[in-house]
């Protein structure tokens, strides 16, 4: 099945400053690893976008990656990666990022 993975303004924000983040100067291999991983893992959600679990807002999903949380919703949710639909990432948080103030939108 084709499928299409689009991103949130908010999530593009936050996956903005991620990258500034662990691209800065003196961030080292560890950080372009990390980000690497990211990545890989934004990718891998227009393949198999039901292998991680429903999130604690209603009609999203979580997949963690490197201290990340990404927050992605898949129209529509078959629970099966064959027929699952388009992905929308709502969401990158970033590690001890409070989520309590932010609304998830659907």
């Amino acid at each position: 099945m084709s499928r299409i993975l689009r991103m949130s303004d908010a999530a593009s924000r936050d996956l903005g400053a991620a990258r500034q983040w662990l691209t800065q100067p003196g961030a080292g291999a560890a950080a372009a690893k990390r980000l690497t991983m990211i990545e890989f893992a934004l990718r891998e959600l227009e393949l198999y976008p039901c292998r991680w679990p429903r999130g604690e807002y209603s009609g999203v999903r979580e997949r963690p990656v490197e201290g990340f949380m990404i927050i992605y919703r898949v129209h529509p949710d078959t629970d099966d990666n064959r027929t699952a639909g388009d992905v929308l990432i709502v969401r990158v948080f970033g590690p001890h990022q409070r989520r309590d103030h932010l609304s998830i939108k659907k």
